[in-house]
């Protein structure tokens, strides 16, 4: 979806181990990989191959970060998203627009369920369910906890469904925002500033 090219200054949000940030440094210029956990960077620049792109990391909340504007053509992001509060999820989106040169694109691809009993939700939610239940006992626990966490709306996981990250990015100033569903709870959007 974010179709990386020779010439993007690319940024991974949430950036991990580099399961992102390891693909744009063989197809983009630079990628500036920021991740909460320094442990996690570390291993990351131990696995980037070496290639033509500039990488660079940084420890940093990404829903605190500050960067300059118009810095990159292309702002990704892979199941980080959830672990953030909508409010800061709101205004990451916000800011992502502007960290973004006109014509840039952001692609986040996450968990995006909301807590809806639609045919869709229940589906998502019965796969979760028996692929817990089949792990014995701890799966059993794990559902409980999970099941009060999201239908109470606390814990550390608070995912966001489609509807709620095509509105974000409208919001936010995006144009040409669009869904895919990719498996189970996970889907991803797109969008151009």
């Amino acid at each position: 979806m974010a179709h990386p090219v020779a010439t993007d200054r690319c940024l991974d949000l949430g950036a991990g181990a580099g399961f992102l940030t390891i693909a744009l440094a063989d197809r983009a210029a630079s990628v500036h990989a920021v991740d909460i956990s320094p442990e996690m960077l570390t291993a990351l620049r131990a696995n980037v191959p070496s290639t033509g792109a500039v990488l660079t990391t940084a420890v940093a909340d990404m829903a605190r970060l500050e960067l300059p504007s118009a810095s990159f053509d292309l702002i990704v992001s892979s199941y980080a998203m959830h672990y953030l509060t909508d409010a800061d999820k709101k205004k990451l989106v916000g800011d992502m627009h502007g960290w973004l040169v006109p014509g840039g694109r952001v692609v986040i691809a996450d968990m995006m369920v909301g807590r809806k009993l639609d045919r869709y939700h229940r589906g998502v939610l019965r796969e979760k369910a028996a692929a817990m239940l089949r792990q014995g006992l701890p799966g059993w626990w794990r559902l409980a906890k999970n099941v009060a966490r999201i239908g109470t709306g606390t814990g550390r996981l608070r995912p966001c469904p489609p509807e709620w990250w095509i509105a974000a990015l409208d919001g936010a100033g995006f144009s040409e925002v669009h869904y895919e569903h990719i498996h189970s709870e996970a889907g991803a959007v797109a969008a151009r500033a």
